[in-house]
């Protein structure tokens, strides 16, 4: 039995849910499992993990979204923030690994938490980080000096055929510490089908990433949606917040648990939602498809909503783009429900 720290970035809820899987294999497999977590994503933690201790001490990147566009010279300006939270996580793991006796740490994209002493293990999708042609060597730098110092790099993908991160996780980045584990989702589709509630939702929205960005497609959603008339379902998710109101035609609520959620998926004609790599991953465990709206100016997102888009397992639709008119367009001529994932896998 070892004594495992798993620890997700705060960048969304993305992270923290993805980790769920693992943790509970870890765990069957008779290790005990600390948890190190900060943001929204520590109460969903908590919801699943309610025995397990967790450090909610650990520093946050506090990553932000631009208001429009421009996402990587955003981020560029705040490297320097970046870099001195990835030391401070360092130093915060050195203390740790002292205090609780850490045998091993599985990171899901936090780049400071490896230890000179003990096993430390990187999650990532993103092994060719997504940068305007003049920053790539710049980008690619970087990361490769913080993947050499983790003894082995985990990527959540298929290592063959039509994978689900593409060129993200395959083609230019080649080390013997890469291994592919296969996608990582908390849903199980089998737990979530109940044909009795087909179709309770005609549109299910779901909100995610960092402010300000989610706030601005909420607001676009909602107001957008209401336009529509259909009966829709708009989850904000903020699990640390209450909420369930109506406004017009749309429900509004601030959270649904995982096998509530599920059932909701599956049961609802049409699925509008960000193009994160954790969505990618839940959709394709629930086997559906959806309209992806990648977060502007976000590269990875483009990336993913595109490359679904031409391996037409998904529907992309730019945010500037996306309206009523849109909305009931795309739900009148595609049967989103019905159509499986896996088909061009």
């Amino acid at each position: 039995m070892k004594r495992i720290l798993v620890s997700p970035l705060d960048w969304g809820l993305g992270h923290c849910t993805r980790i769920i899987p693992l943790v509970q294999d870890l765990l069957a497999k008779d290790n005990e499992v600390i948890l190190a977590a900060c943001g929204p994503g520590v109460e969903i933690l908590k919801a699943h993990f309610p025995n397990l201790l967790l450090l909610d001490d650990i520093p946050s990147y506090r990553i932000t979204y631009p208001d429009h566009g421009f996402f990587t010279m955003h981020f560029l300006l705040r490297s320097p923030s970046f870099m001195r939270a990835v030391s401070s996580e360092h130093q915060w793991l050195n203390a740790v690994v002292d205090r609780y006796s850490i045998d091993e740490v599985y990171s899901d994209n936090r780049y400071g938490l490896y230890h000179k002493k003990i096993k430390c293990k990187l999650i990532t999708h993103q092994l060719n980080i997504p940068a305007p042609w003049f920053l790539v060597p710049f980008v690619r730098m970087m990361a490769s000096h913080y993947f050499e110092k983790f003894d082995q790099i985990l990527v959540p993908d298929y290592n063959h055929g039509m994978n689900l991160s593409g060129a993200l996780s395959h083609g230019k980045y080649e080390s013997g510490r890469v291994k592919f584990i296969g996608p990582l989702s908390r849903f199980q589709k089998e737990l979530a089908i109940d044909s009795s509630e087909k179709y309770a939702y005609e549109c299910v929205a779901v909100i995610s990433g960092p402010e300000p960005a989610r706030s601005l497609f909420e607001e676009l959603l909602l107001n957008e949606l209401q336009k529509t008339g259909l009966k829709s379902l708009l989850i904000q998710g903020k699990p640390d917040e209450k909420k369930d109101l109506m406004v017009g035609n749309v429900r509004v609520m601030n959270h649904l648990e995982d096998i509530e959620l599920m059932k909701t998926l599956q049961n609802s004609g049409l699925i509008i939602c960000r193009s994160g790599y954790s969505t990618i991953m839940d959709l394709h465990a629930l086997d559906l498809r959806a309209m992806l709206v990648p977060t502007p100016g976000q590269a990875e997102q483009i990336y993913l909503a595109e490359y679904h888009h031409t391996a037409d397992r998904h529907l992309r639709v730019r945010q500037n783009e996306l309206n009523a008119e849109k909305i009931i367009q795309v739900k009148k001529r595609i049967n989103f429900a019905t159509w499986s994932t896996r088909k061009q896998m």
